[in-house]
């Protein structure tokens, strides 16, 4: 029995219900078919809502970084101490944020590595750097202005912190991808998240060590075999 919902509400339903089936069957091995009979509802509610299956994928991203950007701007709010302080305090809330939704993540993040998909994730990558700098900017311009940072140009060099982050990350992924081994990738993930907090520290004139954060291997290895499961699913996308 299909019952009647909110515009919004059906739309969230059947975001929830696309996760779900992301986590079972992947992404690529969705159907739009399957997605409207698990979620009780007409094939043509589905493209009331999402234009295609990218459609649906972009809604998913959008939903998953809305929210990290929502503990993220509330995170800002709170913080205390200085500069220094407070962007330690606010990479370690994103870092949290993100392991405990690891889950979400790897519905559709590992397809953003796709090869057919690297325009849509350098447009992301885009709109995530700007949404980035308004949280960031602000602490890094008190911590030039408390001394905690060695910044001469704050805009500057949160621009050039969010490329290093952004960019050269997304590179050390397609890196990792690059190996044969769940050891190797593990040990390109250590090491490249070691020299770009590292690189960011340098660049924020900030001690050795200031922004480092836990980063645990097996927790790494076990991302490698989503990774493989999203790049090596079917290329075509059933309707």
């Amino acid at each position: 029995m299909r019952v009647s919902k909110a515009p919004e509400e059906r739309r969230e339903q059947l975001l929830d219900v696309a996760l779900g089936l992301c986590a079972e069957v992947g992404f690529e091995a969705l159907s739009i078919e399957q997605l409207t009979r698990e979620a009780s509802v007409a094939k043509g509610t589905f493209y009331y809502y999402f234009a295609s299956k990218q459609d649906l994928l972009l809604a998913l991203v959008g939903r998953y970084v809305d929210a990290l950007f929502v503990e993220l701007e509330a995170t800002a709010s709170r913080l205390t101490g200085s500069g220094l302080e407070r962007f330690r305090a606010l990479m370690l809330g994103a870092t949290t944020w993100k392991t405990g939704h690891v889950t979400d993540a790897y519905a559709f993040v590992p397809l953003l590595y796709k090869r057919e998909n690297l325009p849509l994730r350098y447009q992301l990558f885009d709109e995530w750097a700007g949404r980035m700098r308004e949280v960031f900017l602000p602490l890094v311009e008190r911590g030039t202005a408390d001394g905690s940072l060695a910044v001469d140009d704050p805009e500057a060099t949160t621009d050039l912190v969010l490329s290093i982050w952004i960019e050269a990350g997304g590179r050390m992924f397609d890196r990792a991808l690059a190996t044969t081994t769940e050891e190797a990738w593990v040990d390109t993930l250590l090491r490249g998240i070691a020299s770009l907090t590292s690189a960011v520290e340098r660049i924020l004139g900030a001690a050795p060590g200031s922004f480092q954060v836990p980063v645990d291997g097996a927790f790494l290895g076990a991302s490698r075999a989503p990774f493989l499961a999203a790049l090596d699913g079917p290329s075509d996308q059933r309707a």
